[in-house]
């Protein structure tokens, strides 16, 4: 059994071995993905076992850790409850260390 929640309604429909992999949400009509709503409750699964769940700022999607990791859903960058997509955390290091550098030439070798 699994149990799926719509994305437009929210509505919760429970799905058994039974029933066709087709399901039709019974309070808006859309298509549910079984396969999708599977991954979602084994990997919910993995992480509760003993573990605290904890879920991306961005798309709340299920993580292992929520400090300097890659989002597997949305590839965002995840810092605590900051998120960056793309590189913009590594140009902003760049610059930072170039300023220090440029600091510790004024202040001691100038």
């Amino acid at each position: 059994m699994i149990v799926m929640k719509c994305t437009t309604c929210g509505k919760k429909v429970v799905w058994d071995d039974f029933q066709p992999p087709d399901v039709r949400c019974p309070g808006c009509g859309e298509y549910l993905n079984v396969h999708t709503s599977l991954k979602k409750n084994i990997e919910l699964r993995e992480y509760t076992q003993g573990k605290k769940i904890r879920y991306c700022s961005h798309c709340n999607g299920i993580v292992s850790r929520r400090w300097f990791i890659r989002c597997p859903h949305c590839n965002y960058w995840l810092f605590g409850p900051a998120s960056f997509h793309g590189n913009w955390p590594f140009i902003l290091g760049l610059a930072l260390i170039y300023l220090m550098f440029t600091l510790y030439y004024v202040v001691y070798i100038r």
